[in-house]
């Protein structure tokens, strides 16, 4: 959201309420005077499909409309503190498969490599 993005989503929102899709609005803390128009719109609406969705990702802010936060389901994920941490986050995932999916000596090392800066970034 933020620079312009709000006719680009209001259209995007139309169209999966009437079709049932589901709508992805990122960075809604750059937006926040879109989203009360998003909950009226929401709210208000006669015929919306039941598989509509609407998916919303922000960083906390203080001027967040709190009666979109009031009727949402909430879902926080946080990184893990720690290089250690992460690595186990990220290995808990890998399977015994992916590990032997190459034969090359360079796969489990370009593995860790990515884990690794996959760690540092967050």
């Amino acid at each position: 959201m933020g620079q312009g993005q709000e006719v680009h989503a209001r259209h995007l929102l139309n169209q999966c309420m009437q079709d049932g899709g589901w709508l992805l609005l990122q960075n809604c803390h750059l937006g926040l005077e879109f989203l009360n128009e998003l909950m009226d719109t929401i709210t208000t609406k006669e015929s919306v499909n039941e598989d509509f969705r609407t998916w919303i990702t922000t960083e906390a802010h203080p001027e967040f409309p709190i009666n979109l936060l009031q009727s949402s389901i909430k879902f926080t994920n946080e990184p893990p503190q720690g290089v250690k941490a992460g690595l186990k986050r990220t290995y808990s995932t890998v399977t015994q498969d992916l590990l032997g999916a190459s034969k090359m000596p360079q796969w489990k090392p370009l593995l860790y490599a990515v884990a690794f800066l996959h760690t540092t970034v967050q």
